[in-house]
């Protein structure tokens, strides 16, 4: 009675090139703790006297999904977050970034204009440079910083179209304007939800150029039915192996995928099964996609059974139930049922935390255990625990 598992995108094993840069992203995407979750929920309702014997695989793939051989998008983030050196070690240029960089923060949007002059100016004045290199490390920037507003100060925006500016600025992060608030308070709370975001954006920075890596990996990669690329044929291996483990013919094979890994399943089942005799008895009897794009991927013709000359579905013979799990705080997850044919959709409730929902299914027992009874229902044993009867379509 086996059990595959396909990951979806930005999955690597430790060692390997991105390990480090999606590691925080991914977190619950760990092999052995999908497996032991499944072993527990899942594998006693496939063989109630022996769960153990129930064989639990996975499909990996990440080792061929995108390569950042320079990794410069990384180091880019992390350069942003850490510490500006002493201003006595930068050059003119580096100089001038840095007081761009610092008194933007400091000022509203009205004033950018301003400050960018004002922060070149003091970058490229030799005297102020002298000066501040005299100085403790510790009062270099505060100086600097000094020198810019003094040079503010004498050329001072308009105050009108400043808070128009101040105004539009707010509009931008859909806040209200507030021109009944100081101006030091409208710009607290402009860094309040700058900080805000920046506690969103920067766990998903390292996760979404692996995601659209790897998605591109798989479609420039991924080849026809008749001659499937490397990701394709470790799944189908999988799927080989599984469906030999199989001790009479009636015993279910379950699949569960992750995000992209529903893309992956898809094609499998609707083109390359198909094209290759060896796989004619392969049927998949329950199919679930967490989190996945097939719904998104299927509308925009990118699965391969929506490509010219390949099958607009995943034929009955290939597939029992299919079972897309999506939620409203997964902004990677989408519908399929009307737009798959065959899928049956359900909103999961999880934490709501949108910046880790993505892959929350599969730290949820309660997932596994729906997970277990949907299963039970669709393809597990019948009610006199004799193997339940292959339905003749989705």
């Amino acid at each position: 009675m086996p059990v595959v598992f396909i990951h979806g995108v930005a999955v690597r094993e430790q060692g390997e090139s991105g390990w480090e840069d999606v590691r925080h992203a991914t977190q619950g995407i760990e092999w052995p703790a999908v497996q032991a979750a499944l072993r527990l929920h899942l594998a006693p309702v496939l063989n109630p006297d022996a769960p153990e014997r129930v064989r639990v695989d996975r499909v990996y793939w990440g080792d061929l999904g995108a390569q950042y051989s320079r990794g410069g998008l990384f180091r880019a983030a992390r350069a942003e977050a850490a510490p500006d050196p002493a201003p006595a070690d930068l050059s003119d240029e580096d100089l001038g970034e840095a007081l761009e960089r610092r008194l933007r923060a400091a000022h509203p949007l009205g004033d950018w204009p301003d400050v960018i002059a004002a922060a070149w100016e003091a970058a490229r004045d030799r005297s102020l440079q002298a000066m501040v290199a005299d100085l403790p490390a510790a009062e270099q920037w505060g100086v600097l910083e000094a020198a810019v507003e003094g040079r503010l100060g004498r050329s001072p925006a308009p105050p009108r179209s400043r808070r128009r500016s101040r105004h539009g600025a707010f509009r931008r992060l859909e806040l209200p304007p507030a021109p009944h608030l100081p101006a030091g308070l409208q710009l607290s709370q402009r860094r309040n939800v700058q900080r805000a975001m920046l506690e969103l954006r920067r766990p998903l920075e390292a996760f979404v150029p692996l995601f659209v890596g790897d998605v591109l990996a798989y479609l420039n990669t991924r080849g026809t039915p008749d001659t499937p690329g490397p990701i394709p044929q470790r799944v189908l291996g999988a799927l080989r192996a599984a469906h030999a483990a199989r001790t009479h013919p009636h015993e279910p094979l379950v699949v569960l995928t992750h995000s992209m890994g529903g893309q992956l399943m898809h094609d499998a089942l609707s083109a390359f099964l198909p094209a290759d005799p060896e796989f004619r008895d392969l049927r998949v009897d329950f199919w679930c996609a967490a989190g996945s794009q097939v719904g998104l991927f299927h509308e925009l013709g990118v699965t391969l059974g929506g490509l010219p000359g390949t099958p607009d579905a995943v034929p009955s013979a290939r597939l029992g139930y299919f079972w897309n799990v999506w939620a409203y705080s997964d902004l990677l997850s989408f519908r399929a049922q009307g737009v798959v044919p065959g899928a049956h959709d359900t909103a999961f409730p999880l934490p709501g935390l949108v910046r880790s929902d993505h892959v929350a299914y599969l730290t949820d027992a309660d997932f596994y255990r729906t997970l277990a009874a949907k299963v039970q229902v669709h393809a597990g044993p019948g009610p006199s625990g004799a193997p339940r009867p292959l339905e003749s379509g989705p």
